[in-house]
């Protein structure tokens, strides 16, 4: 069944029945590009872990060739269960579109944040404005992306920030996990092993981030940062991947050491 993100301009989720007007945006997706008829349902969701059976409903009688679609929440439908882990992935900037990668298959992923920052060695540069655009743009693709997979939660799309404010929030209140192309990393999976996410009582911990370097890799100085304030530096083996593809990678490999991919 078509699922329809609804933004909380035009849901109201405590009475079922009750009718909304939808935005111009859904309407034309609805009518024009799906081309549902009165009658016809789709799935409702609010970004947040909630969703609705809801159902077309005719148009306004004073105004029956309107352009704005209007539908009726039939019921609310299951919550899924809690996450096992809160992913974040903190991504530095790369080159052309491959961000918009990192995104889509991230939310497939589970991942619950994208701190997108810039690093020493980005090629990317942002002024305020292009660099809020932007951050519009991702935070689209990803809720474009919860419709696809199933989600009834959006990932958070962070603003555009600086590698310090980003290794403050990874390390303050979760497991950090830097990846590092250098030979004395450990592996990640080692890391794993020796310390697992999930503790004594099975319960994972609230939060873990991961920490993805630029194409042209960390500073020393970034390297020095991180770490001295709890990030663990850690490697993929022996094999090389492009900055796009180790993020998921190592969000596959967390995301299945906490259980969600069982």
């Amino acid at each position: 069944m078509t699922r329809i993100y609804l933004s909380s301009d035009i849901l109201d989720p405590g009475l079922a029945g009750a009718v909304m007007e939808l935005d111009l945006e859904t309407s034309k997706k609805l009518l024009k590009v799906l081309r549902l008829t009165p009658g016809e349902m789709f799935i409702g969701y609010d970004g947040l872990g909630h969703e609705w059976d809801c159902a077309l409903v005719p148009p306004d009688e004073e105004n029956p060739r309107a352009r704005i679609a209007r539908a009726a929440i039939l019921n609310q439908r299951d919550e899924a269960p809690p996450r096992k882990l809160h992913l974040s992935v903190a991504q530095a900037i790369p080159k052309g579109d491959k961000m918009d990668l990192v995104l889509q298959k991230g939310t497939e992923l589970g991942v619950a944040e994208f701190w997108p920052f810039v690093a020493s060695r980005s090629v990317p540069e942002y002024d305020d404005d292009r660099a809020a655009a932007r951050a519009d743009r991702w935070r689209k693709i990803v809720q474009t992306a919860a419709s696809q997979c199933g989600r009834a939660d959006v990932p958070i799309v962070h603003a555009i920030a600086e590698f310090s404010t980003v290794v403050d929030y990874g390390t303050a209140s979760s497991r950090c996990f830097m990846l590092d192309e250098l030979g004395d990393s450990g592996v990640l999976r080692e890391s794993l092993q020796q310390t697992p996410l999930c503790n004594e009582t099975g319960h994972s911990p609230s939060k873990a981030m991961i920490l993805v370097g630029p194409e042209g890799g960390w500073t020393e100085r970034e390297r020095d940062w991180a770490t001295r304030y709890g990030a663990e530096a850690v490697g993929l083996g022996r094999l090389v991947l492009r900055t796009e593809t180790a993020a998921l990678v190592a969000a596959a490999v967390l995301q299945w050491e906490a259980g969600e991919l069982d």
